[in-house]
């Protein structure tokens, strides 16, 4: 079964209860002796690592492991806090966005997140990705192809995530705020219709891309009601 670690919380002295999603669910499970560096399943220790796990299932409260493989793990040698910083980010949006019923709906996503973000190191960009997807998962797929009033496609002139996306010049009132360049929006339309990670390390322009970060974690905060704790390892 393969699984991606969201959670690893100590049992005992050297056992763990570990939560993870699979792709067709969340699991929890007890991993005994995981905390000994002798472990065969140490790497389970790390959140985001993907795996190819074992279970044995009897009178327990949880199954237990039984053995696991090693698939791919996030971490690396001199990571710089805005790539850790990404990792936790992704991961406490997993952990306290979505119900556990809806966790495994960002499997695949965050799967290829992990993979991308460790091969290309474009950070930023990966996570303007992973929390365009989680906005998506989370019931707010906003309008980036056309005014979200009246339809049409020319003369866009703000966005607003209260409205849900483009505003051309005609359905645009005096209390939405243009705060966005032409190059932002369209960066922005870029992001959302992106089905996957081909955007990393393209030809951006970082502050640009640095707008937006901060508009989407003001927005991601105020619509799911919780506030990120680790944005402060990426934020100045």
């Amino acid at each position: 079964m393969k699984i991606i670690v969201l959670t690893n919380a100590t049992y005992k002295e050297k056992d763990a209860i570990i939560t993870a999603i699979t792709q067709t669910g969340t699991i929890i499970f007890t991993a005994r002796g995981i905390k000994d560096p002798k472990s065969k399943n140490i790497v389970l220790n790390n959140p985001l690592t993907i795996a190819d796990i074992e279970l044995i299932d009897g009178d327990f409260k949880y199954p237990v492991l039984k053995g696991s493989k090693e698939i791919f793990s996030p971490l690396k040698l001199n990571m710089n806090s805005q790539y850790l910083g990404t990792l936790l980010l992704m991961d406490e949006m997993m952990i306290h966005l979505f119900p556990e019923d809806e966790q495994h709906q960002m499997f695949d996503y965050l799967e290829n997140g992990v993979i991308n973000l460790k091969k290309n190191e474009d950070w930023l960009m990966s996570l303007l990705l992973f929390m365009s997807q989680v906005m998506k998962v989370g019931g707010f797929d906003l309008e980036v192809n056309r005014c979200v009033i009246c339809g049409q496609k020319k003369r866009i002139v703000a966005f607003s995530f209260l409205e849900g996306g483009f505003i051309c010049e005609e359905c645009v009132t005096d209390d939405i705020v243009k705060d966005l360049s032409k190059e932002q929006m369209i960066l922005l339309r870029n992001i959302f219709n992106s089905q996957d990670y081909h955007l990393l390390n393209s030809n951006y322009n970082r502050d640009d891309a640095l707008v937006l970060l901060h508009k989407f974690i003001a927005f991601i905060e105020e619509a799911f009601g919780y506030r990120l704790q680790n944005k402060r390892l990426i934020l100045d």
